[in-house]
């Protein structure tokens, strides 16, 4: 399957999700987060599943003492970047959105500059505090900041949103009258992208983003560079998916026990954005370094 298929099964997922919207459709938010924790655990985690075939092609891991050694530094700093959200959790917040726009941006770094890449990939992540802020707000308290941390973060958000889709739509009216825009499915992505931030609600949009878009197209890149099908690539992952989903249980059971009065949507949302952020920690130092090691090859 082509990154092209990944597009068109965006859009045209997006497309039906706008339609519910616009007849006023809504799902309960009980749905939505089980769906979230679901389309992240099936479709979300092999992509950052084969950091490891991806450490040996870089050749990080040539021995078993070097496999040790990166298995320990990669669950350490996702330790260390959770208890730091739990410790910081506005700072860390912050760090996530950053980190987040700077790993996102390189699913359109052979199709744009890297200016304009970070600014569709700030985008997609402002967008649903313009019309979303309600949401938003009651999403950054559930995982741990206070409502005035949650509001500073929103009006950040807000303004880099507009600072950077001033920019983007530059970069597409210089594009435009360049005559240089390559396919018409990729301005399509783009500007979906950027509807789909302002029309859907936050946890709907990030989850149609990450499922069907980001992390299919990683594995796609990945897939490439170990030479190898997508087919294999997903069977690779398996025994690392299963591995998370066991000790992400383990957590759960661990907090739900001891969740001092929280909704077990609420104890969800958090673990889930909390264990994110450690993981992606982890996997965007090893996918700058390969993306870095493309560059100079």
């Amino acid at each position: 399957m082509t990154k092209l298929r990944y597009t068109q099964i965006y859009i045209g997922t997006l497309l039906i999700f706008a339609l519910l919207v616009a007849a006023n459709f809504s799902l309960p938010e009980q749905y939505l987060i089980i769906g979230l924790a679901a389309a992240v655990t099936i479709l979300g985690l092999p992509h950052g599943a084969l950091d490891f075939a991806v450490a040996k092609s870089l050749n990080l891991v040539h021995s078993v003492k070097s496999g040790i050694f990166f298995i320990s530094a990669y669950t350490t700093i996702a330790v260390l970047s959770i208890l730091f959200w739990l410790g910081f959790p506005a700072s860390a917040l912050v760090l996530f959105l950053c980190v987040s726009i700077f790993h996102f941006s390189a699913d359109w770094r052979t199709s744009m500059p890297k200016y304009a890449g970070m600014c569709l990939a700030a985008i997609v992540i402002c967008g649903p505090a313009v019309i979303y802020s309600d949401v938003v707000t009651s999403l950054f308290t559930a995982l741990l900041l206070s409502v005035d941390a949650a509001n500073l973060v929103m009006q950040g958000m807000r303004l880099l949103f507009f600072a950077t889709l001033a920019v983007f739509l530059y970069f597409l009216a210089k594009l435009v009258m360049s005559r240089k825009a390559k396919g018409k499915w990729r301005l399509a992505e783009w500007i979906c992208l950027i509807m789909s931030s302002l029309v859907l609600t936050p946890l709907l949009h990030f989850s149609l983003y990450f499922c069907l878009l980001h992390s299919p197209k990683h594995l796609h890149d990945v897939s490439a560079k170990l030479n190898i099908d997508i087919s294999r690539a997903v069977l690779l992952s398996i025994p690392f998916v299963l591995a998370t989903m066991f000790i992400a249980l383990g957590v759960y059971y661990g907090v739900s026990q001891y969740r001092g009065g929280l909704s077990i949507n609420t104890v969800i949302l958090r673990w889930v954005f909390i264990g994110l952020f450690g993981l992606t920690m982890s996997h965007m130092i090893l996918i700058s370094v390969w993306h870095r090691h493309e560059k100079a090859a």
